[in-house]
């Protein structure tokens, strides 16, 4: 009798202490400021009093007809060179084997797609099938081919398609057939996009760098884009659900740490964290803007930073809830969308918010075309006007799309419905 009195006394007291650290890290995890009015917090540094002149060198890859990562270049900012005039409509529409939940990527002047079902396929730019692979990891009980999951974002860079799984897997595959080159895996799930830099002659690498990150720790892999050869390993930070941005100067991504962590492309070095506060958590991709990184983060705050000083420029107070959608930059803009609906258009220089728009959704990363702002938000694609956030146009395509590619004159989304959808200039239906 006295052991089972001791045995139901260390069960409510086991059962007691769980709740109390659950309670503890969801008042941590869950704790929200006050809605703010247009006229948001602008917390301005010291520091940034004097500021460097803003500069914006172009992107190896902003110029070459290519979309080749979700978010446009290997910088993920988000900015199309291309000018758009509504009314869109439909050019194409390309069925697929199961939902496309990640945004196609543009290189070779081919489409590049993942499916839900572990497939990945190429198009050309009239939506003509050129080939289609499955990926598979072994199979089932009953003789099935088993499929990997893909739940990173894919990116195309030098006739090569680069592909993360869930398992952590990542292929290489040949952007012209579809054949594998090399594949290479982490201890853990790849949830970000994979990156790549290409080979500085003043380097003795001959081939360019591939950059993935493994998602249960923060580990930044570098490869040998040739061989997938690893050549560096950087430190773990922390839970990292977010995708790494790179440029010759930096390799830069969030984390659970609630930080921003530069890391030398070249040698792996960890070279600072740029803390920002306990409920800031970053799992979005960041934006390489002229040796400043943009940022949004769990807490709403928005912030711009030197990469080099690790000194905060300005942090804006103007999201309700997370702002995980990665920011599209240029050098007067910042236009970043909240997952409570808004899409906020900010003066790059100094973090004041201009203007917002309600999609009455969940807007997904944002793309600065010209003078015009193009967002998903759950099925709808909008058409903003850069200056004001006016509305100019929309239309829903399905239930859910993917945020948009914008290149060579076509707006490219894919499809929880199973299809890839090419918008182009011309008699469109608003919804």
């Amino acid at each position: 009798m006295k052991q089972r009195t001791w045995l139901i006394i260390k069960i409510v007291a086991a059962m007691v202490f769980g709740a109390f650290v659950i309670s503890t890290v969801a008042k941590q995890y869950s704790a929200r400021k006050p809605p703010p009015d247009l006229d948001a917090v602008v917390e301005t540094p010291p520091v940034s009093e004097q500021k460097t002149p803003l500069s914006s060198p172009e992107s190896d890859f902003l110029d070459s007809g290519a979309w080749n990562t979700f978010h446009g270049d290997n910088a993920l900012r988000g900015v199309a060179t291309s000018e758009w005039t509504p009314p869109l409509s439909v050019h194409w529409r390309l069925k697929t084997g199961g939902p496309v939940r990640q945004t196609p990527v543009v290189c070779n002047d081919h489409v590049f797609v993942a499916t839900a079902r572990g497939e990945v396929l190429s198009a050309d730019l009239e939506g003509n099938l050129v080939w289609s692979r499955e990926l598979h990891k072994g199979v089932t009980p009953d003789g099935q081919p088993l499929r990997h999951r893909i739940e990173a974002p894919i990116a195309c860079f030098d006739d090569m398609l680069l592909v993360g799984t869930a398992d952590g897997t990542l292929f290489a595959l040949d952007a012209d057939t579809g054949e594998e080159r090399w594949h290479y895996t982490l201890a853990g799930t790849i949830l970000g996009t994979p990156n790549y830099r290409a080979a500085d002659p003043a380097e003795t690498d001959a081939s360019g760098s591939v950059y993935v990150l493994q998602q249960s720790n923060g580990v930044l892999v570098c490869l040998d884009a040739a061989t997938g050869r690893e050549r560096w390993r950087g430190e773990a930070v922390d839970r990292s659900d977010a995708s790494p941005s790179v440029s010759n100067e930096a390799a830069v991504f969030g984390s659970c740490a609630a930080a921003l962590h530069v890391f030398d492309p070249k040698t792996g070095d960890h070279l600072r964290d740029i803390a920002i506060d306990p409920d800031s958590q970053v799992a979005g991709g960041v934006a390489l803007v002229g040796g400043r990184v943009v940022s949004g983060s769990r807490s709403g705050k928005i912030l711009e930073a030197d990469i080099a000083s690790g000194e905060t420029i300005w942090v804006t107070e103007a999201g309700e809830a997370e702002i995980f959608a990665t920011p599209a930059v240029t050098d007067e803009w910042v236009v970043a969308a909240d997952y409570d609906g808004i899409v906020y258009g900010l003066n790059r220089e100094t973090g004041e918010v201009r203007w917002k728009f309600d999609t009455e959704g969940m807007p997904l990363s944002p793309v600065i075309a010209g003078d015009t702002v193009i967002v998903s938000a759950d099925g709808t694609l909008f058409m903003l006007a850069l200056d004001d956030g006016e509305l100019l146009w929309r239309l829903t395509i399905a239930d859910e799309i993917t945020s948009p590619a914008v290149v060579q004159g076509h707006i490219l989304v894919g499809s929880e419905d199973g299809a890839v959808v090419a918008l182009t200039a011309g008699h469109g239906k608003e919804s």
